[in-house]
């Protein structure tokens, strides 16, 4: 078998089991970052209340044309 068949094969096969990893991964919900994972730094962040706003009423305006 020739040297770069092989190479190819196993390059193949690596990403197959990277895809298939990925896959699983977002199947379950078990990735990075928090959101909306099962990690304990996403529990210990507070919940935003129905009062915050990520821009003050006040400085909500339409733009003037």
């Amino acid at each position: 078998m020739d040297w770069q068949l092989l190479l190819v094969i196993v390059l193949l096969v690596l990403a197959l089991l990277y895809l298939g990893r990925q896959t699983l991964r977002t199947w379950r919900g078990k990735g990075a970052g928090c959101g909306g994972c099962k990690c304990p730094s996403a529990a210990k962040t507070p919940n935003a209340t129905a009062t915050e706003t990520l821009i003050p009423i006040d400085l909500v305006r339409l733009r003037k044309r």
